[in-house]
């Protein structure tokens, strides 16, 4: 699936914020494979919306700003979306001016599907910081998942003019203009992704997809073995491959892949928060 991913990059999108810029690859993946199911991703925002309101399990940092963001960006980083909403928002409380707080919490916010409060965040921390590169690709997914194409064109343009290598910019266009039908636009964005960052595996998975939609299986395969071999543990890659396997006309290797997919973990991507 078309996607974007958080370890030290992270992205956006209409299911939880654990399907950013892998998000807008899952997004994207879902509509063309039919692999995702928006039920599925509406029943983890509601689990997590129940753990959110489970709180007594969570020890209570102690009650400073300083605590209270350290606690939040360690329940970001776990995936736990809805406590880390929590603490952002008690720093916010103590500290209107706090940016990273603001910018931390519309991941929060994403992460759970509120994606009008995750964009006025954002709103926040783009006008104290204009020129941040990252906050608008995450301002420009958001708006993507939202369906305005326009509005998350000039974001992702936007942040590729602030900062020309910005790879994942550059993967999340290649993204919308395949959604758009524009498939041999998107390969060239993708292309240019790789240039940049040779080893990103998403754009390896969301150029797989874009030569599968061309008919152009082997080049497609090709992109997905190297997808596989930059993460070797991706259930949604094996899945692809299997479906290319398939029209190549290879069943009996495409149901081994499609087995041995089964026993992977599904993926869970989401964004982090950048420095530039």
């Amino acid at each position: 699936m078309y996607q974007s991913k958080r370890s030290s990059n992270v992205q956006v999108s209409q299911l939880p914020a654990n399907h950013y810029r892998l998000v807008v690859s899952l997004f994207f993946g879902a509509f063309l494979l039919l692999m995702l199911s928006v039920a599925n991703a509406s029943s983890g925002a509601q689990q997590e919306l129940l753990s959110f309101m489970d709180e007594t399990k969570v020890l209570e940092p102690a009650a400073n700003k300083e605590s209270y963001m350290s606690h939040a960006d360690q329940m970001l980083d776990q995936q736990r979306f809805g406590q880390a909403l929590s603490y952002y928002t008690k720093v916010i409380r103590m500290d209107r001016d706090h940016d990273d707080a603001f910018l931390g919490r519309s991941i929060a916010y994403s992460g759970i599907g509120r994606i009008e409060e995750s964009i006025a965040d954002l709103n926040v921390f783009i006008l104290r910081n204009p020129d941040h590169s990252m906050a608008h690709v995450y301002r420009g997914v958001r708006y993507m998942s939202q369906g305005h194409v326009e509005y998350a064109e000039e974001n992702l343009l936007k942040a590729i003019r602030l900062n020309p290598r910005n790879a994942q910019a550059y993967d999340d266009l290649g993204v919308l203009y395949a959604q758009q039908g524009e498939i041999q636009v998107a390969l060239k964005y993708f292309g240019q992704t790789l240039r940049i960052d040779p080893y990103n595996e998403m754009a390896y998975h969301n150029l797989s997809i874009a030569y599968f939609l061309l008919e152009d299986n082997e080049k497609a395969l090709i992109a997905a073995n190297r997808a596989i071999r930059l993460m070797p543990e991706s259930r949604d890659t094996y899945i692809l491959k299997a479906q290319i396997l398939d029209a190549l006309g290879e069943a009996e290797e495409a149901a081994k892949v499609r087995n041995y997919a089964q026993y992977l973990t599904e993926e869970s991507w989401t964004e982090s928060v950048s420095v530039n």
